[in-house]
């Protein structure tokens, strides 16, 4: 079970004890994202997450890393179209460790100019490591032609232009204006007494100050596409999208995931069972979902070579609309929820994936379910939520693709 208090400046703090452990999972959480962003400071989120482990007043880039590492522990991050998360790994004794550094490069963190000239190299490096990944490649291609003209559709790495012209003043008013107290979260899992790390936290943030946050973003529209990009590869990388729910409705998300494990979720899914075993025509093929505030999409993804690529996306289409007429068995309805408790059961082993779970449900959805809750989320799902929700999904009309590979502009989809 866990606990949850707010500080004064606004700072919340959710913890879960797991007493059995030896090991803390310590994530800082902020509502900023590249959804957040405009045309002209794409990619500034995933900057700062850069910037703050270049160095503090207190600590040299060396000395962050090194302070984390030489007690075994792990300090990383990472930026998302809706929010960036710094988070530790320790062994318990060595929490109070964790919660300074963390402090430090939130508080402290210097964004040095030459450290800014320097990092713009190495995310220039990062946006070409990205495009030379197909599979990467492929969904920002999608997101950005769906999602045209909106700041959801923009790449989180922001791009070449944006990059080079980052200033120090613009970088830091966006940072001043999203990380906030009352615009973050601190989520921690393992072995603690929570008013002990209350009491830790609020020393090391009590300097935060709190300000007004506005973090409302507009709902995308949704533009239906086909997009097609030459690359000097040998297999054509193949993503679809359907437009599909917010993560606001639990009754909706929990059928949603019922329906994708059934469709293309697992290996025993439709899509992986027709498309690999059955017919042989790609190594890589799943469907996934991904959920926003206010909106979502299931992402349905294949790898194959350009002389199946027609079949596979006509199979999938099949598939699709095979699922639209006729639904899923009760039976299916039924493995899918076993198959989605024990995953979840076994997520719940991992203080990191607890930390993570809980950290953003409270910082996106303003609420956190605990272990049972979940389950009983599952279990209610009936078969009128399963049919409701892939009439709303499952939707061939309203279909963004993408294909990435040699000479696809001569592909018929």
């Amino acid at each position: 079970m866990y606990k949850c208090q707010t500080l004064k400046n606004g700072l919340t703090i959710i913890g879960e004890e797991i007493p059995y452990l030896k090991s803390i999972s310590l994530g800082v959480w902020v509502k900023a994202g590249s959804i957040m962003e405009t045309k002209e400071n794409s990619g500034v989120s995933h900057f700062i997450e850069h910037m703050l482990f270049k160095g503090t007043t207190n600590r040299t880039s060396k000395e962050l890393a090194r302070e984390i590492d030489n007690l075994g522990g792990v300090i990383n991050a990472f930026t998302s179209k809706e929010c960036t998360c710094f988070y530790v790994k320790l062994l318990d004794e060595h929490i109070e460790i964790g919660i300074d550094v963390l402090s430090d490069m939130i508080l402290n963190s210097k964004f040095d100019e030459k450290d800014i000239a320097k990092e713009k190299s190495v995310i220039l490096e990062e946006l070409k490591m990205y495009e030379d990944s197909p599979d990467d490649l492929v969904y920002d291609l999608l997101l950005e032609n769906i999602y045209k003209d909106h700041s959801l559709g923009m790449n989180i790495l922001g791009d070449r232009y944006t990059l080079k012209n980052f200033k120090r003043e613009n970088i830091l008013d966006y940072y001043n204006k999203y990380y906030v107290p009352n615009n973050s979260i601190i989520s921690i899992c393992g072995n603690f007494k929570f008013e002990d790390i209350v009491k830790q936290i609020e020393e090391k943030f009590a300097t935060w100050e709190s300000k007004p946050a506005d973090t409302q973003v507009t709902k995308p529209k949704f533009n239906p596409c086909i997009v097609k990009k030459n690359k000097d590869i040998e297999q054509v990388n193949l993503a679809i999208n359907l437009d599909a729910i917010p993560m606001i409705n639990d009754r909706e998300v929990y059928a949603l995931s019922v329906v994708n494990n059934v469709f293309g979720g697992s290996i025993s899914s439709r899509l992986f069972q027709k498309i690999r075993e059955e017919k042989g025509l790609a190594y890589s093929i799943y469907s996934s979902q991904t959920l926003y505030q206010n909106c979502g999409e299931l992402g349905i993804f294949a790898s194959t070579s350009t002389e199946n690529i027609e079949e596979v996306y006509k199979l999938i289409l099949e598939e699709i609309e095979l699922i639209r007429k006729e639904y899923i068995s009760p039976q299916e309805i039924h493995e899918s929820k076993e198959q989605l408790k024990g995953s979840y059961m076994l997520d719940l082993e991992s203080t990191s994936s607890r930390m993570m779970s809980n950290g953003k449900s409270l910082l996106m959805r303003n609420k956190v379910d605990d272990e049972q809750d979940i389950i009983d989320y599952i279990n209610q799902v009936e078969y009128d939520d399963v049919v409701e929700i892939i009439k709303k999904v499952f939707n061939t009309e309203n279909l963004g693709v993408c294909i990435v590979g040699k000479d696809v502009e001569n592909i018929n989809l």
